[in-house]
């Protein structure tokens, strides 16, 4: 257990020096790829998965380091969702050895609750259609000059029930535009 913790303090460490590093002649040529994905103009597009489901979206950057975009989701875990909606991400940091965000957003779609056990003479819970309010922070690793992976841990609460639903995404991405 302890060497979980050392590790997970050296990764903190070693993100927190290595990230905020965002002066030209400090940066490597990666580091400078890093820093222009994320320019006014530039467009994005991604897929990947979630626990039991898949996840893609598409977006612009309205301004430097700011995204605007929609997405949709199909998640099977501990519940069974079909959503799609709008959202936007602010990056936090860029141009170190990971990129950081943050993100909120709307979503619309079906949501149906896991039931482990019905008893006799119970029905089963019917799907619904219900907005969602999402926010979400994420980390972003640049592979090559347009393609990327990230992973986002969102939460998400429904408007219609009281009712919170997690969800952890791994996606690729991909940039293009000028």
């Amino acid at each position: 257990m302890k060497n979980n913790y050392s590790l997970i303090t050296a990764l903190l460490c070693g993100l927190y020096s290595t990230s905020f590093a965002q002066t030209e002649d400090k940066n490597s040529d990666w580091q400078k790829i890093s820093v222009s994905y994320h320019q006014q103009g530039r467009w994005l597009a991604g897929g990947g998965l979630t626990l039991l489901g898949f996840t893609a979206k598409v977006g612009k950057f309205v301004a430097n380091r700011s995204w605007v975009g929609v997405e949709s989701e199909v998640h099977n875990f501990f519940s069974q969702r079909q959503e799609a909606g709008l959202f936007g991400r602010y990056y936090l940091w860029n141009g170190g050895f990971i990129s950081g965000f943050s993100e909120a957003g709307l979503s619309y779609g079906r949501f149906k609750d896991w039931v482990w056990e019905v008893e006799q003479g119970q029905q089963p819970p019917q799907p619904f259609y219900s907005a969602k309010l999402n926010a979400g922070f994420g980390l972003e690793y640049p592979l090559r000059k347009q393609l990327s992976i990230e992973g986002v841990v969102k939460v998400g609460k429904l408007t219609q029930v009281n009712w919170f639903q997690p969800s952890f995404q791994g996606s690729v991405n991909f940039y293009f535009g000028h």
